[in-house]
């Protein structure tokens, strides 16, 4: 359930979620693997947690898409820490499923659910088609993010902004065009970086290639994550330490965190 260094693309390492998502597909499965991801992050000094899922993902044993979110939600509730849901629409599900699960999501807005995602293959799937369930998401009181840039082309993060994202999941590859750059600084959308997870994905050749500390640098508001404790290997300790390896400040590093703090959902 672990992404190997060489892994050789995107849609390789995405693969790898495949054995967890296996096996949960009861709501006490999703309730405990929230819960304990509440308490392993608590205990890497995390006081507020937002998780990244895809619903629909989980519909294998006839759960619905409200039954999934209310098991996640209570795992999340039981947990030592605030922990909030962002819901994922997947890029391969039709963009009718996708509006249908930002509508059952916009049902638990103000109920543990705070924003709607988009996630998958960037390569053959493009987010521009799925407009609509943005719009859907927005309508029902959901912020929206959507993941991107860590594989294709850097048009594929102005395809996300273009939806009318206050954040990016990633957005490495952006950092290859300078105009793309200039535009994520000037709207003030954030980018959520995840090295070890861009690094296995191939969005960088290399940890030292990393763009975070140009790009912070050049005033686009970063934070640094996780992607997936699992399936990176990781911990948000780890990925700090790694951007101080990349050469952040303590002060950079203090940054990125209150950037967090201003761009959360919850």
């Amino acid at each position: 359930m672990t992404a190997p260094e060489d892994c050789p693309s995107q849609a390789v390492y995405i693969s790898y979620f495949d054995d967890a998502i296996a096996v949960l597909q009861t709501a006490g499965a999703l309730e405990r693997a929230a819960m304990e991801l509440g308490i392993d992050s608590a205990a890497d000094n995390i006081d507020y947690l937002e998780v990244r899922w895809a619903p629909r993902l989980h519909l294998r044993k006839s759960l619905t898409v409200p039954e999934v979110i209310e098991a996640v939600l209570a795992g999340l509730a039981a947990s030592p820490l605030r922990a909030v849901a962002i819901v994922c629409a997947m890029r391969q599900h039709t963009v009718e499923d996708n509006i249908e699960l930002a509508k059952q999501a916009g049902q638990f807005a103000g109920r543990g659910v705070v924003g709607f995602d988009l996630a998958g293959d960037e390569i053959r799937y493009p987010a521009a088609p799925q407009r609509p369930a943005f719009e859907a998401a927005r309508s029902a009181g959901l912020r929206l993010t959507c993941h991107a840039g860590e594989a294709g082309e850097p048009s594929n993060v102005e395809d996300a902004l273009n939806l009318g994202v206050e954040r990016i999941a990633h957005g490495v590859i952006a950092a290859r065009d300078s105009r793309i750059v200039e535009r994520i600084r000037s709207e003030g959308v954030a980018l959520d970086l995840c090295p070890t997870a861009n690094w296995k994905c191939k969005a960088v050749p290399s940890l030292a290639q990393h763009p975070l500390p140009a790009l912070l640098r050049s005033g686009v508001r970063c934070t640094i994550s996780t992607d997936s404790r699992t399936v990176a290997a990781t911990t948000l300790s780890h990925e700090f330490e790694l951007a101080s390896n990349m050469g952040l400040s303590d002060d950079e590093l203090q940054r990125c965190n209150e950037i967090a703090y201003e761009v959360k959902f919850g």
